[in-house]
C-alpha cells in the first residue's frame, strides 16, 4: 500500500475535521491508479454553503498529473452508493499544479461539481482557511458551461424518457426521426440513444455522421457501399457498433443497393442505421451538388432494402437527425417522386417542457450556489424559449455576474430580469439569430411566415403554424416563444439580402437632420464615453485603496456604503464590475464625493466637480424642453472640464 497516499489521507481527515465528519475511509484501485476514498458528512455550516443533504465523497491521489480516470472513478463510486452520496458533488485532493482547472472541466463533463484541493507539500490548510478554499473553488466553477453533447444522467434533463423510448422502438424495427433547430439537443439525445442501445439491447448499429467531409463528399452509390462495408466488418469481428468507414468501391447505384440488401438479410440481430446532421446529404447542401440528384435514388434504394428485409423477417431500423424536415415532406424533387416522403416520418425534438427547463436551472444552479425562486425560473425559461442550450448560456452569464462571496444566494425575478435583458443585447439575440439563419437556409419556406409573426394578426396556415410550434419558434397559443426568439427574428428581418431589394433601395437614405439634432447627438456620444471612463476610474481607485491597507474595506463594500439601503440590497448579489455598470450617474458622483481623498488629485476643486457633474446630469438631449444655445454651450463646457481631468490619469 502506498505510504504517501496513506499519509495524505490522514492529513486530509485532520484538515477537514470540524467541517466534515468521516464515516468511512479506504484505499482503492481503479484501472491503473490508486486512490483514497472517504465518505463524509458535512457540518451544518458547510451543508448550508454547499447545499449538500447527503454524504459527500472525498477522493485523493498523489499523482503529479491528473487524468480523467479520477472523474470516472468518482462517478462510479457515486453511482454505486445507492443514493448515499451527493450525486453532483465531490472533493478531490491532489498534487497536480494544473489539476484544478482540469478536474473542474472533467467534472462538468461528468455532471459533477468538483471541489479541487491542491497541495504541493502534502500539507493542507485548516479551519476557516480550508472553509474559504472550499467555498471559493465550489462557487467559482460554472456548471452551466457545457460545450459538447450531454449524455450523463445528472445533466440530461427532460429527454430521458424520449431517449429510452427511441431506443426501444429502434430495437423493434422502427423508422424514427429527430428534426429540430440548432442546439436544441439532437446530438445529445442521439448519444443517449446509442448508449441505451449498447447497454440494454442486442443490436448492430452503424452511426453515419453526415457532416464529415469524407461522408457528404460521397455520392449515393458510394455511401451505400460504405454502409455495407461497415456492416460487413461488424459481422466479421462480432462487434455491435461502428461509425461508418467512408470507402467508395466504385459500384453503380444498382450494384451498391443489391449488395446492401443482400447483407441485411444475413443478420439475425436488428440492424440500426443512425444518420446525424442529415442536412449535409440533402439538396440543401450547395457544397455537395451530387446530393441534388442523388438524394431520391439513395432513399429509394434504402426503402427497397428495408421492405425486402421485412419480408425476410429481418429487423432494420433507421434514426434520422437534422435541422430540416423539408426534403422528407415534399412530394417530388426536380420532377422525380420523392422516395423519402412517407418513409421518413416528420418528427421533431421540440423545446423542453417548462417543468424540465426549470428543474435543469434549479439543479445545475445549486452546483454553483445559485438558487432561483419560482418567478426567476419562469423568467429565464420563458426568455430562452425553453431551448436547453440557450438557457445554459443565459445562466452562465448570470453566474459570471454574481459575487462569489455572496453565495449561496437566492436570486429573485427582479434581479434576474435586467441581467437577462443585458445578456440578450450582448450575446443572446446573436446566438438565436445564428440558429434561425441556419434553419432558414436549409428550410427557406419557413422564413416568410416566421418573420410575419413580428406583425399583428399574422396569417399563417395551420400546417405551417404546427411546423413553427415544433421548431420552438412559437408557442401552442401562436405567440413568439420568448424574448431571445423575438430579438433574433427582428435581427433576421433587418438583414435583407441586397439581391432581394429594389435598385432604388440600395442607395442608403440619408436622414435630413438639423445641426441642432447633430449637436445633441454629439453631446450624447461624448457623455456616454466619458461616463464609461469614469466608472472604470472609480473601480480601479477603490481597488487600489482596498489593497493598500489590511484594515481598508473591500472595494465592493466601499462602493455599496454610499448607496441608499434599498439600492444596496438590490445590488448586493453582484460582483464589483457588474455593480459599477448598474450605478446611475448621481450614484457615481456620490461615490466620488464620499471618497474624495482618493479623487482630489484628479478633479482638484470639489465644488467645481459637483457643479459640472450636475450640468451633465441635466441631459438636454433627453428632455422635451425648450433649449437655448446657452444650454448647449454650458453642457459642452461641463463635459470638456470633466474630460480634461479624467484623461490626465
Amino acid at each position: 500500500m502506498n505510504y504517501q497516499l496513506q499519509k495524505l489521507m490522514a492529513e486530509t481527515i485532520s484538515a477537514f475535521s470540524g467541517l466534515f465528519s468521516v464515516h468511512s475511509e479506504s484505499i482503492r484501485q481503479f484501472e491503473t491508479g490508486e486512490y483514497f476514498v472517504i465518505y463524509s458528512k458535512c457540518s451544518k455550516r458547510v451543508q448550508s454553503i454547499l447545499g449538500a443533504e447527503r454524504e459527500v465523497l472525498i477522493l485523493g491521489n498523489v499523482y503529479s498529473d491528473q487524468q480523467v480516470r479520477s472523474l470516472k472513478f468518482a462517478r462510479r463510486i457515486i453511482n454505486e452508493s445507492d443514493g448515499r452520496l451527493e450525486p453532483t458533488l465531490c472533493v478531490i485532493v491532489h498534487q497536480d499544479p494544473r489539476g484544478n482547472t482540469k478536474l473542474k472541466r472533467w467534472g462538468r463533463e461528468n455532471g459533477i461539481a468538483v471541489i479541487p484541493v491542491h497541495t504541493s507539500t502534502g500539507v493542507l490548510p485548516r479551519e476557516q482557511e480550508m472553509e474559504r478554499l472550499l467555498s471559493f473553488e465550489f462557487f467559482t466553477q460554472d456548471p452551466f458551461d457545457i460545450t459538447g453533447p450531454v449524455a450523463n444522467d445528472s445533466q440530461f434533463f427532460g429527454r430521458r424518457g424520449e431517449a429510452q423510448e427511441l431506443a426501444r422502438k429502434l430495437q423493434s424495427g422502427h423508422i424514427r426521426a429527430c428534426f429540430g433547430i440548432r442546439k436544441i439537443g439532437k446530438t445529445s439525445i442521439l448519444h443517449r440513444v446509442l448508449a441505451e442501445l449498447k447497454e440494454n439491447y442486442d443490436a448492430v448499429t452503424v452511426f453515419i455522421d453526415c457532416q464529415r467531409d469524407d461522408v457528404f463528399g460521397l455520392d449515393a452509390a458510394s455511401l451505400l457501399d460504405s454502409i455495407t462495408g461497415s456492416l460487413r466488418e461488424l459481422k466479421a469481428n462480432g462487434r455491435s457498433y461502428a461509425e461508418v468507414n467512408a470507402c467508395p468501391l466504385g459500384n453503380t447505384l444498382s450494384d451498391a443497393a443489391r449488395q446492401f440488401q443482400a447483407l441485411l438479410n444475413q443478420f439475425d440481430l436488428p440492424v440500426i442505421l443512425v444518420f446525424d446532421e442529415i442536412d449535409y446529404i440533402t439538396p440543401s447542401n450547395g457544397g455537395a451538388p451530387q446530393w441534388r440528384e442523388g438524394f431520391v435514388g439513395f432513399w429509394r434504394n434504402v426503402r427497397a432494402a428495408y421492405h425486402a428485409a421485412a419480408r425476410e423477417d429481418r429487423k432494420v431500423s433507421l434514426l434520422i437527425s437534422g435541422v430540416s424536415s423539408r426534403w422528407f415532406s415534399v412530394e417530388s424533387i426536380d420532377g422525380l417522386e420523392n422516395a423519402a416522403l412517407a418513409f421518413i416520418p416528420e418528427e421533431y425534438l421540440s423545446p423542453l417542457p417548462r417543468g424540465a427547463t426549470n428543474a435543469m436551472i434549479k439543479n445545475i444552479g445549486a452546483m454553483a450556489g445559485l438558487r432561483f425562486d419560482e418567478a426567476a425560473l419562469e423568467a429565464i425559461s420563458s426568455f430562452c424559449s425553453d431551448m436547453p442550450f440557450w438557457v445554459r448560456k443565459a445562466c452562465s452569464s448570470i453566474h459570471g455576474k454574481i459575487e462569489t462571496a455572496a453565495r449561496p444566494v437566492i436570486l429573485q425575478e427582479a434581479v434576474v430580469s435586467p441581467m437577462l435583458d443585458a445578456y440578450g443585447q450582448d450575446e443572446g439575440a446573436a446566438l438565436a439569430k445564428v440558429a434561425l439563419q441556419h434553419l432558414f437556409r436549409v428550410y427557406p419556406e419557413l422564413r416568410a411566415p416566421s418573420l410575419s409573426l413580428l406583425k399583428d394578426n399574422a396569417d399563417i396556415s395551420a400546417s405551417m403554424r404546427l411546423t413553427l410550434i415544433r421548431y420552438g419558434i412559437i408557442t401552442t397559443k401562436g405567440h413568439i416563444s420568448g424574448a431571445m426568439m423575438r430579438a433574433a427574428l427582428v435581427m433576421v428581418a433587418e438583414d435583407v439580402p441586397m439581391i432581394e431589394a429594389h435598385l432604388e433601395d440600395r442607395i442608403e437614405a440619408k436622414t435630413l437632420v438639423s445641426e441642432w439634432a447633430e449637436e445633441l447627438a454629439g453631446i450624447s456620444y461624448r457623455r456616454n464615453t466619458m461616463e464609461r471612463a469614469l466608472r472604470s476610474l472609480v473601480i480601479n481607485f477603490l481597488r487600489m485603496s482596498a489593497l493598500s491597507s489590511k484594515n481598508s474595506p473591500s472595494a465592493k463594500s466601499a462602493l455599496l456604503s454610499v448607496i441608499p439601503q434599498n439600492r444596496r440590497s438590490e445590488l448586493e448579489p453582484f460582483n464589483l464590475d457588474t455593480i459599477a455598470e448598474k450605478l446611475y450617474w448621481l450614484e457615481l458622483v456620490a461615490v466620488i464625493n464620499k471618497h474624495w481623498q482618493l479623487f482630489e488629485r484628479i478633479f482638484g476643486d470639489k465644488t467645481a466637480f459637483n457643479d459640472n457633474a450636475s450640468v451633465v446630469n441635466d441631459r438636454p438631449d433627453a428632455h422635451a424642453k425648450h433649449l437655448e444655445p446657452s444650454d448647449i454651450a454650458l453642457h459642452r463646457r461641463a463635459l470638456r472640464w470633466l474630460d480634461e481631468r479624467i484623461t490626465r490619469v
